[in-house]
């Protein structure tokens, strides 16, 4: 007896092997902070010192995977708001103050559009005069997600 080869066989298979991948990304899908938006509501952070005689500036962009570039910029030494940056064309202009006894500075950034808020994974110092980043070299923080 003469067996006639069925020549879809291939594509057949092609099609089960894809659907099967396809059902396998949308079941093991993590939940990725970057991707999924969050529900903490804009803190309206509020500068907690006033003081002139030191102050120190910064110029920087923020990059956050998913994230409108537009949101609030904030830096903080300690518990105290000592700055909070104005965004213009692509770029966050930060003034600061420094509020308390601490001598680092931690940037934190809000975003609207995912709802979170994203701390710098690191901090600098306080230098009075100094300056972080210009407009030709941007200082651009790593961002860990805290809320």
């Amino acid at each position: 007896m003469l067996q006639v080869k069925n020549s879809n066989e291939p594509i057949r298979r092609s099609f089960i092997i894809a659907v099967l991948f396809l059902l396998c990304l949308t079941a093991c899908e993590k939940k990725d902070p970057y991707v999924n938006p969050g529900d903490t509501p804009d803190p309206q952070w509020k500068i907690t010192v006033d003081t002139t005689d030191m102050t120190a500036s910064m110029t920087a962009i923020v990059k956050v995977a998913f994230a409108q570039s537009e949101g609030t910029l904030a830096a903080f030494m300690g518990n105290d708001c000592c700055g909070i940056a104005q965004y213009i064309e692509g770029l966050y202009w930060l003034y600061l103050s420094p509020a308390t006894n601490a001598k680092d500075v931690q940037l934190k950034f809000y975003s609207p559009n995912l709802k979170r808020i994203f701390v710098a994974k690191e901090t600098f110092p306080f230098v009075n005069d100094g300056l972080q980043g210009t407009v030709s070299k941007p200082f651009t923080p790593e961002w860990d997600v805290a809320q």
